[in-house]
């Protein structure tokens, strides 16, 4: 395998100066088809990006599609995509005149926008079914960051390509070959050269949690980023799904985030037998995430963390986690805020409904640092409230907890096993002394009292 810099590449190097030379006499990049059947020549002939983009599992009709072609360049492929049918934003950060004077020549319904990568966001320009990315991730200062916008804005598939400094796909060598000013050719926006490895590695860390590696060939690499996992209906018998408990904020551990923030999703499920990260499909909605760690905490009680997905709406979302072959749990609701939001504002009022069941019964209490029922209000310290419950599914709107008849906000509203429940809940605050818990559902009472003792660190 070789492995030596395209910075320190002789041949390399010619060639992307005579493209520097080109641009200089105002050649186009891509050559382009004009309507009356002639070409406008430029620096790649349309053969070449013909047989690019056929290269990748692109549909002939994109009619009722969405197309976001991302380093547009002269707009060979935002105009192949048109004429497939498909609805198409062109996007670059500078203006190429030739997109423009073709664009009015073929009488273009696509949208032409000068952005930077780290303007592209759903809010912005929506979600499509394809995302072209086409030779821009090493001009760009921050790699990952470009990644997670390319995935924040694709609802379907990202077809990528980039410059690699290998030849094959390595995984003991994962890394990026950075170029501080213009060691690269002579040009000064060429930032990283990543290995093939280590692009296969962004990507899925970017949170596209399957990808199809179709070529490497010529220090360029083609990737098929997909946004949800393979079909998973060759599922066993339903008793064989994970048991899901809990999907929550790895920092606050309750089930609010906040965009812009690099929070992670903390999963917890009960299944038994061997398990590899390889085996875990987790969703938030219809999306696939990749996890990025699993833990075998006893003999079936897991946990797996994953990156939240870029790109999420503000408003609730369903998790879930399936294991290959063996179904889906129910789902967890997380809630995403705003942006700007506080996170107070992200908690969710009890709603109450007409008694009609018994309440909460074999209620348990205990700290979740020693399993005692005494708070000394400790950083990591929360409590754990279990209970009977055999009616509707629950969730933080059908649960309140008092501490000493004021109502007490939770953290999470969790299936423990079948008709049972755990909420968790922070004590922090409450004053040295016993204490008296009560829970109640929208559809019930309040349970009777259970006592907990607070004491002060010095106790």
């Amino acid at each position: 395998m070789g492995l030596n810099s395209p910075a320190r590449d002789p041949e390399f190097e010619r060639r992307v100066r005579l493209q520097i030379e080109a641009f200089a006499r105002n050649t186009p990049y891509h050559s382009l088809e004009l309507p009356d059947g002639r070409t406008l020549p430029g620096l790649i002939p349309v053969a070449n990006l013909r047989a690019r983009l056929d290269a990748y599992p692109l549909p002939q009709d994109l009619r009722g599609m969405r197309v976001l072609d991302i380093g547009a360049a002269s707009g060979w492929n935002s105009f192949e995509c048109e004429r497939r049918g498909a609805d198409v934003v062109a996007v670059d950060y500078v203006e190429y005149d030739e997109f423009t004077a073709v664009k009015r020549l073929r009488d273009s319904k696509a949208e032409y926008v000068i952005a930077e990568m780290e303007e592209i966001t759903p809010e912005r320009f929506g979600r499509f079914d394809y995302v072209l990315f086409f030779g821009v991730l090493y001009h760009l200062r921050h790699p990952l960051l470009g990644l997670e916008r390319v995935c924040s804005v694709t609802r379907g598939f990202a077809l990528i390509e980039s410059l690699v400094i290998d030849t094959e796909p390595t995984p003991d060598r994962c890394f990026l070959e950075f170029y501080e000013t213009d060691e690269f050719g002579g040009q000064i926006d060429n930032w990283f050269g990543p290995t093939t490895q280590c692009l296969i590695a962004m990507t899925r860390a970017a949170g596209f949690p399957r990808l199809d590696l179709l070529y490497v060939d010529q220090r360029r690499a083609g990737l098929v980023a997909h946004r949800r996992w393979e079909s998973n209906e060759e599922a066993g018998p339903p008793n064989r799904a994970p048991f899901l408990y809990s999907a929550l904020n790895n920092r606050h551990d309750d089930n609010i985030f906040q965009p812009g923030k690099d929070e992670y999703l903390s999963i917890w499920f009960r299944r038994p037998g061997e398990l590899t990260r390889e085996d875990v499909l987790i969703e938030v909605d219809d999306l696939g995430v990749p996890a990025l760690i699993l833990r075998n905490h006893s003999d079936d009680l897991w946990q797996a963390n994953a990156k939240t997905p870029p790109g999420l709406d503000p408003g609730d979302h369903e998790v879930r986690i399936g294991i290959r072959r063996s179904g889906f749990s129910e789902t967890f609701r997380i809630r995403v805020l705003p942006p700007g939001a506080d996170r107070a504002s992200g908690r969710t009022e009890f709603r109450e409904e007409q008694k009609r069941i018994p309440p909460p019964a074999q209620i348990h209490a205990e700290n979740t640092m020693d399993r005692s029922t005494t708070f000394r209000g400790f950083r990591g310290e929360s409590l754990a409230l279990r209970f009977r419950h055999l009616g509707e599914r629950l969730d933080l709107s059908r649960v309140q907890l008092t501490v000493d008849d004021a109502p007490w906000p939770l953290l999470s509203v969790e299936p423990w096993e079948p008709g049972s429940w755990q909420i968790k809940a922070r004590l922090r605050g409450l004053p040295a002394g016993a204490h008296d818990l009560r829970l109640r559902t929208s559809w019930s009472s309040f349970s009777d009292p259970v006592r907990i003792e607070c004491r002060q660190d010095s106790d």
